[in-house]
């Protein structure tokens, strides 16, 4: 197994799903990644008890899905005898990650020029909700906020009929953009390699979503206004989708119309149209009721009758899959990714979109109960044993009684 960050260490000093899945990849990809918390704990424990996220067999797997691979450290900061591990740690650390609102690292102490001076090497990353700069920089933002709404993705996705705007799914924008933010942190390593100097590395929500909208953004600034789905008039019948008799969407994206006309054609059931339309031109002068013609065809079908006979024809398309079909997908299943859980047994969870070497990403740790490894990693900086007594004893140090 290859981890290409491994020795790379990171301390992580977030909360809830953006900044923490951006520090679950670099752990994905070996990195050694403490993740600090207050005494009170990642608010992201209780989104289940909230009844933010449907629960699932009483399993936390939102908690685990931006957490796994991770140590964990409880620690008040605010303390002196707190501060001083928290700087030990930044000195430790490689890479620092935070999601902190720019006055909460006024107060705490923890501003990049704060960092660096502890640690001129360091990689300092930052996740914001709008960016940091603007009006709105020291405002916070959530991935429905500054994403999903402020983005413009949810507009984009909602029929301008709608009664109401189509929803979120949980962590839509978080996940993404933290995979941004983890790309970014890879990139300034780089930089701190060749250079031996500390980089400064800020990526936002926002941000996230101008990437992900960026034709119909680019679209707009051309023409001042949004960008239509369907590009006006008719497509072609090998670009579009359907809907099976058995009620099942498709899509076929065939955009080398000479190459997939007769394989559609036959697929479909309608081999008289090979010879009909044997060109583009006739082809693209007829797209309407082709189109339609495929539409009444597919329509007389079941999705298993269709997909065999797509498959038979070596045709490029995909139905619309339910989260269950995804997980069972021999695709999806024989190249790794979907993690299983170390501890958990049915739990898999999305594995961080690279692989090297041409092995399966593995989750080695399941996320960190509060405070499971605060004694494990202080060692590893240098307290001894009765120090990290007395830390705990004060409530400076969280950590697990001794089993």
């Amino acid at each position: 197994m290859t981890f290409p960050l491994a020795g790379i260490r990171v301390l992580e000093f977030s909360e809830h799903g953006f900044v923490p899945s951006a520090a679950a990849a670099l752990a994905d990809f070996g990195a050694d990644v403490v993740k600090l918390e207050r005494p009170t704990g990642d608010p992201m424990r209780q989104i289940h008890a909230n009844r933010l996220v449907p629960e699932a067999d009483g399993e936390e797997f939102m908690f685990e899905l931006v957490n796994r691979n991770k140590r964990g450290v409880a620690l008040d900061v605010e303390t002196a005898a707190g501060r001083a591990v928290f700087e030990r740690l930044v000195r430790w650390a490689d890479v620092y990650i935070t999601n902190q609102l720019p006055r909460v690292r006024r107060k705490l102490r923890t501003e990049p020029a704060d960092l660096l001076a502890l640690n001129p090497k360091l990689v300092v990353a930052k996740g914001h909700g709008q960016g940091q700069a603007g009006p709105d920089a020291e405002a916070g933002g959530y991935d429905g906020v500054s994403y999903w709404a402020r983005g413009g993705v949810a507009h984009v996705l909602t029929a301008p009929d709608a009664p109401e705007p189509t929803m979120q799914r949980p962590a839509l924008g978080d996940v993404p953009t933290g995979m941004f933010l983890a790309g970014a942190v890879c990139a300034a390593l780089v930089g701190v390699l060749r250079t031996g100097k500390g980089v400064v590395v800020d990526t936002a929500l926002l941000n996230g979503a101008t990437w992900t909208m960026g034709p119909d953004l680019a679209y707009s600034s051309l023409t001042g206004r949004q960008m239509q789905m369907t590009g006006g008039g008719p497509r072609s019948p090998l670009v579009n989708t359907y809907r099976t008799g058995d009620g099942r969407f498709v899509n076929l994206v065939m955009l080398d119309e000479a190459r997939y006309w007769a394989p559609a054609c036959t697929a479909v059931g309608l081999p008289e149209l090979i010879d009909a339309y044997p060109d583009a031109a006739s082809r693209r002068a007829a797209w309407g009721e082709l189109g339609e013609a495929f539409r009444a065809a597919i329509g007389a079908l079941t999705r298993a009758e269709f997909d065999a006979r797509l498959r038979e024809q070596d045709c490029i398309f995909s139905f619309y899959a339910v989260p269950e079909e995804v997980v069972a997908d021999p695709a999806v299943v024989d190249n790794g990714y979907l993690m299983a859980h170390p501890t958990r047994p049915g739990l898999r969870l999305p594995a961080a979109p690279a692989q090297f070497d041409d092995a399966h990403p593995v989750m080695r740790l399941g996320a960190p109960a509060l405070g499971e490894h605060s004694r494990e990693v202080l060692r590893e900086v240098g307290y001894d044993t009765d120090e990290i007594d007395r830390l705990v004893k004060d409530g400076v140090l969280g950590s697990p009684p001794a089993a």
